[in-house]
């Protein structure tokens, strides 16, 4: 026991000061507010099967809402941000194709909040 108590109690004032700059730190960097700022980013299509293609009007780009910290979202532009629909196993025909969240390549610390539009309609037809 005296040996666990030696243990804890040595240099105890630099342990404190070790624990006391280790909260200070922790504080400052949750308390940084969080931001929502609103990115126009391209939409990528992957994997049309070979046979198809995409026909009508197609939307190039969409509106997401994303939130983080505001240090994060200043240093964000949209070519970090990425909206990749996979169309692997799609049928000629309309689709509907409904963005989520996690279609969205973010970096850690961002989140998605909203995409617009958030669904739209695909047709894909036999190439020529």
């Amino acid at each position: 026991m005296p040996l666990m108590r030696n243990w804890i109690l040595n240099n105890w004032h630099l342990k404190l000061f070790a624990l006391l700059a280790a909260f200070l730190l922790w504080s400052t960097y949750t308390s940084e507010p969080a931001a929502e700022i609103a990115y126009v980013v391209p939409l990528e299509f992957r994997n049309v099967p070979a046979q198809l293609e995409l026909s009508g009007d197609i939307p190039t780009q969409v509106r997401l809402r994303v939130r983080g910290r505001s240090a994060l979202l200043r240093r964000l532009s949209p070519a970090d941000l990425g909206v990749t629909v996979d169309l692997a196993g799609s049928h000629p025909g309309e689709i509907v194709v409904r963005l989520t969240p996690d279609m969205v390549e973010t970096p850690y610390g961002a989140t998605v909040v909203r995409i617009a539009p958030a669904d739209f309609r695909l047709s894909l037809v036999f190439r020529k």
